[in-house]
């Protein structure tokens, strides 16, 4: 298995200058621990997440590393040109020496779309992701490339620098059974998250994805679905939870402010409403009831590596992406908590083989 590390920058006391310092220290030393990726996050308008435009953070974080592999999780793709997404990825690809995972999704926030001036594109987000992703595909495999879409229209267009990479690994964001199937119609890979998702709902949608790949000719070993994961690692669950509480507290409340609220979310969105009636109606959820159903991993090694047994054997789980800064936590707790994970739960997992779980073990001719 795989192991990241996962950041949205976000700064609860808005010194961002101290976040971006964390963050680049916390990445330098995750390399140094063994940790495989970085990925980040794009957001705007809100201390939810501060890095509006991630290709410079990745080329900031290129130029620090020589080793982990730098993702994006997500670029949105309707916010922006996607001439001008081609071209600066491209560019991250060429200055990290091939090392981009692109991960792409359509956004989720409403205030992001407001904050854009784009408030009308929440409604018709879906057809405007697929154009810019059918765009940024053509551009990255063709010398030169022509669309006639709904949104876009390109004629004879040439992308510069072209990616080192042939190709590069993409990933779509994927909370909802209908991109799932989207997803496995363009023989893509998903990038799962487990926030707000219960982990049994999650296993379910993964496995129906697989299958729908499958049944297009891909080997259930070769299917790459990163599960982002809030986690934090401590020597027991009480001083984990003593550590990491305010700091989850902040990140879900501040998380579900700002999600698609009730009978006023767009058409496509309602997953998301449901997870902010069921918060509401609930008075938020304890860090207990969180980490029971499986929307973070708050524990001693000993349970976090259950919880990557347990989508490894079930999954078919190769890469999983640790939120460990999560909430403006301390620095000192998220170092801790990496240094443990690395050490204690990590080399039970490097060098095996993937697994096909029991539930996939079906030939895909016999499932069409």
């Amino acid at each position: 298995m795989k192991f990241g590390l996962f950041y949205v920058l976000e700064a609860p006391d808005g010194d961002y200058r101290k976040a971006w310092t964390r963050m680049m220290g916390q990445i330098q030393y995750g390399e140094a621990l063994g940790y495989d990726s970085v990925w980040l996050a794009e957001h705007h308008g809100s201390r939810y997440g501060s890095m509006p435009r991630l290709a410079v953070a990745a080329a900031a974080i290129a130029e620090r590393t020589t080793r982990m592999r730098i993702g994006t999780a997500v670029t949105i793709l309707p916010f922006d040109n996607p001439v001008r997404t081609a071209e600066d990825f491209a560019m991250v690809d060429v200055i990290s020496n091939g090392r981009l995972d692109f991960g792409v999704g359509r956004a989720y926030q409403p205030l992001e779309f407001k904050n854009m001036g784009l408030a009308d594109r929440q409604y018709h987000s879906r057809e405007l992701f697929q154009e810019s992703l059918d765009i940024v595909l053509g551009l990255w495999g063709n010398e030169r490339f022509s669309y006639q879409g709904k949104h876009w229209q390109l004629e004879d267009v040439e992308c510069h620098p072209r990616p080192i990479q042939k190709p590069i690994p993409i990933h779509v964001a994927a909370i909802s059974p209908e991109t799932f199937g989207m997803v496995a119609a363009k023989n893509l890979n998903i990038i799962q998250a487990a926030t707000l998702m219960p982990l049994s709902e999650l296993k379910t949608f993964c496995l129906e994805a697989k299958r729908a790949l499958m049944k297009k000719g891909h080997r259930a070993e070769t299917l790459d679905f990163p599960l982002l994961w809030i986690t934090h690692v401590a020597k027991t669950f009480e001083e984990g939870k003593q550590r990491s509480a305010g700091a989850l507290k902040w990140y879900f409340d501040t998380l579900i402010s700002l999600v698609p609220q009730g009978t006023k979310a767009p058409k496509s969105y309602e997953a998301f409403a449901a997870a902010a009636d069921a918060y509401h109606e609930a008075g938020g959820f304890p860090v207990e009831a969180l980490n029971e159903v499986g929307n973070l991993v708050l524990g001693t090694p000993e349970f976090a590596a259950q919880r990557m047994a347990e989508v490894r054997e079930e999954m078919g789980q190769e890469e999983v992406i640790l939120w460990m800064q999560v909430g403006g936590l301390e620095d000192r707790h998220v170092r801790d908590s990496m240094r443990l994970f690395a050490e204690e739960v990590m080399p039970q997992f490097k060098g095996k083989p993937p697994v096909v779980p029991a539930a996939l073990r079906t030939s895909p001719l016999e499932m069409a």
